[in-house]
This record gives C-alpha cells, sequence and structure tokens, in this order.
C-alpha cells in the first residue's frame, strides 16, 4: 500500500512539478558559467592590462567612476591580481535590492562599455530563482524545491532491485531494451546517477526559498559567537530583499583610506579579490568581504564589519577559523554550483543539471503508456463482459505492473 501511494504522487508530482524542475536545471545550467562566457565574448571590456602598479585604492577608484558616471556608488567587487574588470553596483532606486552595474578599469578608473549577454543571463537568473514571476515564482521554485528532495527519496525507495548489493543493476543501462522497458530503465537509471546532484542542489537551493530553512541551517550548523562578538540578526548579509532606509538617518559618510588601510591590515600581502558593500545612509556599517589567494574556493570569503565613516572593525570573521560545518554554511552558493570542488565539479554539477528535463520527459512517456494500456484493458475487458452470455463463469487471474499482462489475461 505504501508503495503504491509513493508511486501515484510521485508520478502525478512529477508530470506537473517536473515541468518547472526541467526549467530551472536549464537555466541553472546555462548561468553557471556566467562569468567565463561573458569574458570570452567581452574581452575588450572585461579584460584589462595588469599593471605594475597594482590597482587603485578604492578612494581613487570611486572618485574616478562616480565623476563619470554622475551617482553615488553602492557597492565595489575589485580583482586586484587577475586583471579582470571592477564590478561597480551605482545606488539602487527606493524598493531595488541593486543600482546600475557598470565595468570599470581597477588600474585606471575608466568606465568600460556595455557588455553583450549580460540581459541573456539575467534573465537566466530570474526565471531559475523566480520563473520571471516575482515572489509569486519564488513560491513555486520553492515548492518544486521542495519535491525534487521528495522525487530523489521516494525514487529510491520505488526503484530498490531484488539485488540490492549488485552495482550493475543500479548503475548500467540495458540498450537491448525498447519502449516502455528503455524509458523505465533510463528514468531509474540516471535518476541514480544524478541522485547525490539532486540532493545537493535541493538541500542548498532551499536555502533561498524559506526563512524557516535557512533559520534552521543557521541554527544547525553556525558557529556560536563568541563573547563581544554577538551581532543583529542580519548583520553583514544584506542579500535577501532591498535595504531598509530609515528616512530621518543621517547621510553616509564614508572614508574609504581609513576602509583600506583596515582591509590591507586585515588581508596582509595575500589579498585576491574584495568585495565592499556600503549602506544606504549614515548610521549603518559595511560589509567588506575579501578573498585571499590561498582560499579553498572562489567563495571562501572572510569577512570584515566595520564604521565606514572611520573605517573601524566590529567585527572580522575568517573562514578558516571557522568549523567545518559553519564552513559548509557559508560555502552554500559554492556547493550549489559545484564550485566547491573546483572546476571538475562545476562541470559535473552543470551536466547535472542539464539532465533534468531528461526526467520530466521520460515521465510523461511512462505516464502516458499507462494510460494507454488502461484504456486498452477497458475495452478487453468490455469484450469478455458483452460476449459472457449465460454460460459458466470463468475466473481471470493475471499480476501485472504495467497493465500488460492484464490486457493480454482479458484477451
Amino acid at each position: 500500500m505504501v508503495k503504491k501511494t509513493l508511486f501515484q504522487l510521485h508520478w502525478f508530482f512529477g508530470i506537473t512539478a517536473g515541468l518547472v524542475l526541467a526549467l530551472m536545471g536549464i537555466t541553472g545550467a546555462l548561468y553557471s558559467f556566467q562569468e567565463e562566457l561573458l569574458r570570452a565574448f567581452n574581452a575588450d571590456v572585461l579584460k584589462v592590462e595588469v599593471r605594475a602598479e597594482g590597482v587603485l585604492p578604492p578612494a581613487e577608484l570611486v572618485q574616478r567612476v562616480e565623476a563619470q558616471q554622475h551617482e553615488k556608488v553602492s557597492m565595489l567587487w575589485v580583482d586586484v591580481r587577475e586583471g579582470n574588470a571592477a564590478r561597480i553596483f551605482f545606488m539602487p532606486a527606493p524598493g531595488e535590492r541593486r543600482g546600475l552595474l557598470r565595468y570599470a578599469d581597477p588600474y585606471t578608473g575608466e568606465l568600460k562599455g556595455e557588455v553583450a549577454g549580460q540581459g541573456f543571463f539575467n534573465l537566466m537568473l530570474t526565471l531559475h530563482r523566480f520563473l520571471a514571476m516575482g515572489d509569486t515564482g519564488r513560491q513555486i521554485t520553492g515548492a518544486c524545491t521542495l519535491l525534487l528532495v521528495f522525487f530523489c527519496l521516494s525514487g529510491l525507495y520505488l526503484r530498490w532491485p531484488r539485488k540490492a548489493l549488485n552495482w550493475r543493476t543500479w548503475l548500467t543501462l540495458d540498450w537491448a531494451k525498447k519502449g516502455r522497458a528503455f524509458n523505465w530503465d533510463l528514468h531509474a537509471v540516471a535518476g541514480t546517477w544524478c541522485l547525490l546532484f539532486y540532493l545537493l542542489f535541493a538541500l542548498t537551493g532551499l536555502f533561498w526559498s524559506y526563512e524557516w530553512y535557512r533559520e534552521g541551517l543557521n541554527r544547525l550548523l553556525a558557529d556560536v559567537p563568541a563573547a563581544g562578538q554577538q551581532h543583529k540578526r542580519g548583520e553583514g548579509r544584506g542579500r535577501h530583499g532591498p535595504q531598509k532606509v530609515d528616512p530621518n538617518a543621517p547621510p553616509r559618510v564614508v572614508d574609504y583610506d581609513a576602509i583600506w588601510a583596515s582591509l590591507k591590515q586585515a588581508a596582509g600581502p595575500g589579498l585576491a579579490a574584495y568585495n565592499l558593500r556600503l549602506p544606504a545612509a549614515g548610521g549603518q556599517p559595511a560589509n567588506l568581504f575579501y578573498l585571499l589567494d590561498s582560499a579553498d574556493h572562489p567563495r571562501a570569503f572572510n569577512t570584515l564589519v566595520l564604521d565606514p565613516a572611520t573605517g573601524q572593525v566590529r567585527r572580522q570573521e575568517r573562514y578558516t577559523d571557522k568549523s567545518f560545518k559553519a564552513q559548509l554554511l557559508q560555502s552554500v552558493y559554492a556547493l550549489h554550483v559545484g564550485e566547491y570542488f573546483g572546476l571538475p565539479g562545476r562541470i559535473i554539477v552543470t551536466i547535472a543539471s542539464l539532465t533534468m528535463p531528461l526526467f520530466f520527459v521520460t515521465g510523461w512517456l511512462l505516464y502516458l503508456d499507462r494510460r494507454r494500456k488502461k484504456r486498452q484493458v477497458r475495452a478487453a475487458r468490455g469484450s469478455v463482459a458483452a460476449n459472457s452470455g449465460n454460460g459458466d463463469s470463468w475466473l481471470i487471474g493475471f499480476a501485472s505492473q504495467s497493465g500488460l499482462a492484464e490486457q493480454l489475461a482479458w484477451q
């Protein structure tokens, strides 16, 4: 009874939520190599000449780009070694999470031109996270991500073979099979290959879908703050939704030289990149994330929470000082896209994402095949009933999973 119920739920949700998951898989795979693809097609904009004197300090860089754009900077993302253009975000309009994005040469402060393809990748991300439907789409993708966990676990239970210790039963495909048998085999074997990756996608993707899930992970994985290091909820994050600005707050004051001095003191000579996120008004802290050249992965950031007016550090968090579970918590995005495992991990995760439509297609083929066989069974049973007359009754016995044996029995 349990297996039959799980099967019914598996195919019902599969032919409905499966389409959304297929779209999320394709868009996620397309977005995963965004930076590399944009640099390949926009080398004249996104690649700059590395100069021996080094990148401009933030004060000079901001002064030059603000003079060209005539807007205030809200965020800097600067690579100090690899010759990549700096990303400059300007102050967002009220109610917006981020403002205009421009690229600049971090060695000269010159603003670069438009980036071809940026709009396409922004659309892919919007579809992946929100189905381009705002908060309604976020609720749909969140529910489908929860269902992905159900598909993985129920699919594993439904396909559990009698010879569970035989690896060939789990991982090999019988290419001699045809029709429904091949579709079932492809659905089950490919699902086994992708099982761990899909669980990884789901368990990390839910971090951006539900506040209760995010809070649960924080309680489970985050380190207990040291004495004197307790901070307000959400301080140092700034990732979810637009910043809330108090209309009575004082004007923002930023001492970029003091911030730069604090960064150099904290990072030392191993600084590889930094991301400075400034508050929208005075009286709020700035968040400074920096990456060392010895970092475990591209998202292994260290964090400084500081006063933008004085550069005084209020809190410092080093990635290497955290426990393993806290490092996993900080690396949620790196795990989600495979960066945590280096370039091979990114490639494998991208391939797994691209296979997501396979399960929607094979699931629909199996569903349509069952519907067709049920119609044939009803027709065969009706034919027996119409020709039975008043003769002796028959006992028709069958054992059928797909419906073919029942159809043959009635025939």
